[in-house]
């Protein structure tokens, strides 16, 4: 149980484990997901230009640059490794020049460097760079089960244009996965990025967009897409994070362990600035979001490296209480954001959306540490700890955030 649990990506915490052990032996299949997964996925770094060696190749970037060891853990291919094409069975029948070795060599690989692995489909016939699964639920995802995947990313481009009905056709392919053979723990990523009226008014209605997959998502996947793509390979600007950033605040009650809001991935050096990539950490890790790096890792700098691995920033967004961060306070265009831990501490992030630089600070009252005047104040981008009395002070830089880890014990 230790060794397929910690595999599965379960929490040590007792009652989580307790809940684990009770779903096991009434037969039930074990939760997955427990903390928001990290790994990696082509998509933004690559487009759906990859192939067997682009996969092998990113999954020994995460080993040797240091994330494996940080704790991300999914490999995951995304758009672009499958025309749609099918054999006389309706099985998927793959490109042998893409992928000369085929999918269960290909999992094996990513297994044998203590990595998990992930696949994209479409809840409709084509995807947006893909075919797609549609008329073959359950075959797809015994295949996928078969190959030897560890999670399943199903969009929701095709599906949308053959006017299919999300909250319907999720549950259908949830359901499939669950009752995959041969019996295989798969993390499901629901990821419908549809905004009502995307394809015209009324279409999609605001049930069947991204905006209302809270409402239903956690009943049957791990994590679900709350916005639109943040933006295209090489073309991410900050105001697509920050938009992504309100739409994935907008229902901080869906998210809890094993079922996660998904704002999309992280993009450094994907058309932000340092500085704007680092804000987007502080603000999924606030979110308590699923951490996966859409980056060829190979090429990344050092200082994007360094970031993602950031020991400090990555606890806070692994905190095993599980608790989606909220904006607790807005001054003009920045904002101070507080997310309660388990150990009683809590993560603040001043965000400033605007231009110029600004001084922003927060008192215990701001971030739900009533009574309190001493504090320990960690800065988890600097790793400087502070004994400050009174308020928290920081200036923000432009278009930048500030994460702190505020303790009133001790100090």
């Amino acid at each position: 149980m230790g060794a397929f649990a910690r595999r599965a990506g379960v929490v040590a915490a007792p009652f989580l484990l307790a809940a684990t052990l009770a779903q096991a032996a009434a037969g039930a299949r074990p939760a997955i997901a427990l903390r928001p997964y990290m790994g990696v996925d082509t998509w933004y770094a690559f487009g759906p230009a990859i192939d067997e060696r682009t996969v092998v190749g990113l999954t020994n970037a995460v080993v040797h640059r240091g994330l494996k060891a940080a704790g991300y853990r999914y490999v995951w291919i995304d758009g672009g490794w499958w025309s749609g094409t099918r054999d006389r069975s309706g099985k998927i029948a793959l490109d042998r020049t893409q992928w000369p070795h085929g999918m269960r060599w290909l999992t094996a690989y990513i297994h044998s460097r203590g990595l998990l692995a992930g696949i994209y489909t479409d809840a409709g016939r084509q995807g947006c760079a893909n075919g797609g699964s549609y008329g073959h639920y359950q075959r797809d995802a015994d295949t996928f089960a078969g190959w030897g995947f560890d999670a399943v990313k199903a969009d929701f481009c095709g599906a949308s244009t053959m006017g299919l009905h999300p909250r319907v056709w999720y549950r259908n392919f949830a359901s499939a996965i669950r009752h995959d053979h041969p019996r295989r723990l798969m993390v499901f990523n629901l990821c419908n990025g549809e905004v009502p009226g995307k394809h015209g008014p009324g279409n999609p209605t605001y049930t069947d967009s991204a905006y209302a997959s809270y409402s239903y998502a956690p009943a049957i996947a791990q994590s679900w897409r709350t916005g639109p793509d943040v933006g295209a390979p090489g073309q991410v600007g900050f105001a697509g994070v920050l938009r992504n950033l309100d739409l994935d605040a907008a229902h901080p009650e869906a998210a809890r362990p094993g079922h996660w809001n998904d704002p999309d991935y992280l993009v450094p050096d994907e058309g932000m600035t340092p500085l704007q990539a680092r804000a987007q950490f502080t603000m999924w890790a606030i979110l308590t979001a699923p951490l996966v790096v859409s980056e060829d890792l190979a090429r990344a700098p050092r200082a994007t490296v360094a970031m993602l691995t950031n020991r400090e920033a990555i606890r806070i967004d692994q905190d095993p209480l599980g608790l989606q961060g909220h904006r607790a306070r807005r001054i003009g265009i920045s904002e101070i954001w507080v997310k309660s831990l388990a150990n009683g501490d809590r993560a603040v992030a001043f965000l400033n959306r605007g231009l110029v630089a600004h001084t922003l600070h927060a008192t215990g009252a701001t971030i739900g540490l009533h009574g309190r005047r001493m504090f320990l104040v960690r800065g988890v981008w600097g790793h400087r700890t502070a004994r400050v009395a009174g308020r928290i002070e920081e200036t923000v830089p432009p278009q930048g955030a500030v994460l702190l880890r505020v303790s009133a014990r001790g100090a």
